[in-house]
């Protein structure tokens, strides 16, 4: 049983440190805060900003106001999040940009006859590296 715990781990190690796609590797949160103010805006269907730039590592803390008198959800499934949205109320929403990309969010409550064009875009650039 030892020498298989032991095979095993020295695997893991092997992999995590030759062969794993970059941008399969973790990400440090770099300190950084992102705050942003969005709204839904009323009876339009549409997140204002549409389309959200940060920079890996950033934590983003978005805080949307729903202007409707009915729920939307926001939900972003490349970072596990997905949040109702009450009526006339700001809801906030927080997590790491841990992966760099194009990230397609939405809404994820249906809401009605312009439900599935609540769409948006967060971009998460790549660090800027100094030599």
């Amino acid at each position: 049983m030892i020498i298989f715990f032991v095979f095993l781990m020295g695997n893991g190690i092997i992999y995590q440190n030759f062969y794993r796609p970059q941008e399969l590797a973790p990400v440090k949160a770099s300190g950084n805060i992102v705050n942003i103010d969005m709204r839904i805006e009323k009876d339009k269907w549409v997140f204002n900003p549409s389309r959200v730039e940060v920079m890996v590592g950033d934590t983003v803390k978005l805080k949307i106001f729903n202007e409707d008198s009915y729920d939307h959800g926001w939900a972003l499934e490349a970072f596990g999040q997905n949040k109702r949205l009450f009526p006339k109320r700001d809801t906030e929403i927080e997590f790491v940009a841990s992966k760099v990309g194009e990230f397609p969010f939405y809404c994820s409550v249906p809401c009605g006859e312009g439900h599935y064009l609540q769409t948006g875009l967060l971009v998460v650039n790549p660090a800027v590296t100094t030599n």
